[in-house]
């Protein structure tokens, strides 16, 4: 072979081998951008909190993630009771990529709990989560809304940190952006002001949240994608609907950021309370901000209401404190009907008492047999139920 053959051939060979080389290279590397993307997906829902079930509430979430790796892991919702009857309600979006966006959302959901728990009104909490961001986060820029909802009061009290504002979905179809004072993104400036804004609930209405992927894009200005946000929110039957008809209506294509949606409405109350809490002190006044507002909404008056309430928390008491004084998560439940004019409330545990309840005897049952039209005590291996009846003088028809 000619020495000019044989350094084509050696040429060719070469650049097989590169070539070769090259594409076990970009498999390596294809492999391993799958491996984080599975990584941050499955961190991500790992980290994304369960609804709660709260009387007078009724909740849904969606997340999506994104496309690529490079596109999870940032956006977050959350909603957590607190102490009064009302719920805090968040979503925010980090700024970051994969699983170092997933980490540090982890890190701001706790900090955010912790503040909103305290009582703070959501202006403060956004202080506060803004100083955690600087010197607890070592800055990187976060986008957070967080609200209290007050069921009772049909009002929601908001504040922004550079996210969009909250969209109220009316029952009758109507469709607005709640005000809410713009205020600059978390990690962005030291001592920054945020003021809270307060929103009219009309009953069964929904608040939607929603991360800034839904209305904004590089071809997509604000202005057109929150009016596209708006048109695609039918008026929704329950939360779900609502969150199915929002991400029905998006622009499908492929490159998208992950998605956050939290829908939340205000139920009216129904025919039948139930509830199955912990069997902890604190349930107590669980059940009486409940049972108040489904009390009132069956007609009774305001001493019917606070008898009928006495009465109930006597029952839960007990339940709380006799029946699992070993294991305190155990839940114990409380079921209220109408039957007619009559309201029937029933205690119902799965724990053994000690001593058994005897009906004749006792203070507290006393008081529940005082205040109620009729009591009943049923103690069995399973556990025990107290049924209590009381009749109501003008009861609101069904």
């Amino acid at each position: 072979m000619e020495s000019g053959g044989l350094e084509d051939a050696e040429r060719d060979e070469e650049g097989s081998a590169i070539l070769g080389a090259t594409l076990d290279t970009l498999e390596r590397a294809a492999r391993d951008v799958e491996d984080e993307r599975r990584l941050a997906e499955a961190l991500q829902l790992r980290l994304l909190p369960k609804l709660p079930e709260l009387p007078g509430l009724r909740f849904a979430a969606h997340y999506q993630p994104g496309s690529t790796a490079a596109r999870i892991g940032g956006d977050w919702y959350d909603a957590l009771p607190l102490r009064d009857g009302k719920v805090g309600i968040a979503i925010g979006d980090v700024v970051g990529q994969g699983i170092e966006a997933a980490a540090r959302m982890a890190h701001l959901q706790s900090a955010l709990r912790a503040y909103a728990l305290a009582g703070l009104r959501p202006g403060v909490v956004l202080e506060r989560m803004n100083t955690f961001v600087l010197e607890g986060e070592g800055g990187g820029m976060v986008t957070l809304l967080y609200g209290i909802v007050d069921p009772d009061g049909g009002i929601l009290n908001v504040a922004t940190a550079g996210h969009p504002p909250p969209l109220l979905c009316s029952p009758d179809g109507s469709r607005t952006f709640a005000h809410a004072i713009p205020g600059t993104p978390l990690g962005v400036t030291s001592f920054p002001t945020y003021e809270d804004s307060i929103a009219a609930l009309e009953p069964c209405s929904t608040i939607l949240l929603y991360t800034d992927g839904l209305a904004e894009g590089p071809d997509l200005p604000l202005t057109d994608g929150l009016e596209a946000l708006r048109r695609s929110a039918a008026a929704p039957a329950n939360p779900e609907e609502l969150c199915r008809s929002v991400l029905d209506g998006m622009d499908g294509g492929a490159g998208h950021d992950d998605l956050a949606l939290l829908a939340v409405q205000l139920t009216p109350p129904e025919d039948t309370l139930t509830m199955s809490l912990p069997a902890t002190p604190d349930s107590v006044s669980s059940v009486r901000r409940a049972m108040s507002r489904w009390l009132q909404s069956a007609g009774a008056d305001d001493a019917e209401t606070y008898e009928i309430l006495l009465a109930c928390s006597e029952a839960c008491v007990n339940a709380a404190a006799h029946a699992h004084p070993a294991v305190s998560d155990v839940p114990f439940e409380v079921r209220t009907r109408r039957e007619g004019s009559d309201v029937v409330i029933v205690v119902r545990d799965t724990g053994t008492w000690r001593p058994a309840p005897d009906a004749g005897s006792g203070r507290g049952f006393a008081l529940m047999r005082q205040l109620m039209d009729d009591l009943q005590v049923h103690s069995r291996s399973r556990g025990t139920e107290v049924i209590m009846r009381r009749r109501l003088t003008s009861p609101r028809p069904r």
